[in-house]
């Protein structure tokens, strides 16, 4: 029991420490469009102070309008380490601390695996593993040193896939990344949980974005889905990560029955094939 209290004790302390979104500076990458642009207008909505990163500068641009033209915009692109320095470096100018750092930024391919070649591997770890990466090694320094604010110095949040879990076909280079993503954030948790640094992993299942348009057009096939898979907006994915930001917890699945269903894929490999 002696052993066990700290344990307890810390469960309920992160249960309970609650975060203010209003003021709340969070950094995303990716916002562009899809979940990171539905993110950032509903965090817009609940007063926080916003950094806002993609490659498409045109974008980013007519958001902050519609926002109503306060918040920090940067043209990043993320598969470039010196961007992503550039980018939080900005951020921390601008505001002085990042409490949430968002790593949104990916794109998928539909593409066998003995297809892939290496430079389309090296494109996509690129933007979705390296860019996670770098974003995080330039921000920790900054937020390791900075004061805590109800409970946290600071979160990370890694905006992975469902298919971390368990790949598919035509989309195992993608998973893989997604893998990768998921794997540095359960070390990640691990090795900042005396700093107060809380890291979250996100995993949505299809989300109604540009995201599977432009990964037909990269990989050069069609992706048959059936109509009756499930798939969620975007908004209802950046509301789920909105509640962890609140309160921060190490997974968010916004369609809960698929942290069931790939879980037991993972116990079942053969009758999940």
């Amino acid at each position: 029991a002696a052993q066990l209290a700290p344990f307890v004790n810390g469960l309920l302390r992160d249960n309970y420490a609650m975060r203010e979104l209003k003021e709340m500076t969070v950094a995303i990458t990716g916002a562009s469009a899809g979940i990171g642009r539905a993110l950032a207008v509903e965090l817009h909505r609940r007063g926080a102070r916003l950094a806002l990163a993609a490659r498409r500068m045109e974008a980013l641009e007519a958001l902050n309008q519609e926002l109503g033209g306060g918040h920090l915009i940067q043209r990043t692109d993320v598969a470039q380490t010196a961007d992503c320095t550039a980018f939080i470096a900005a951020a921390h100018q601008r505001f002085g601390r990042i409490d949430t750092l968002v790593c949104n930024a990916g794109f998928g391919m539909v593409r066998g695996i003995g297809e892939m070649t290496s430079a389309q591997w090296q494109a996509l770890m690129a933007t979705n593993l390296y860019g996670t990466t770098d974003c995080i090694r330039a921000a920790l320094p900054g937020m390791i040193a900075q004061d805590q604010r109800q409970g946290w110095r600071a979160q990370v949040m890694i905006v992975s896939s469902c298919l971390a879990r368990r790949a598919g076909p035509e989309v195992g280079a993608y998973a893989a990344t997604k893998a990768a993503q998921l794997s540095v954030a359960e070390a990640l948790r691990l090795e900042l949980a005396d700093q107060r640094i809380a890291v979250t992993s996100v995993h949505p299942i299809g989300t109604e974005t540009e995201f599977l348009d432009v990964a037909v057009a990269v990989g050069g096939r069609a992706f048959s889905r059936s109509p009756h898979e499930p798939t969620q907006s975007a908004a209802a994915v950046a509301e789920r990560m909105i509640a962890a930001m609140r309160s921060p917890r190490p997974e968010v699945w916004p369609y809960p029955l698929a942290r069931w269903i790939f879980g037991l894929a993972t116990m079942f490999p053969g009758v999940a094939d």
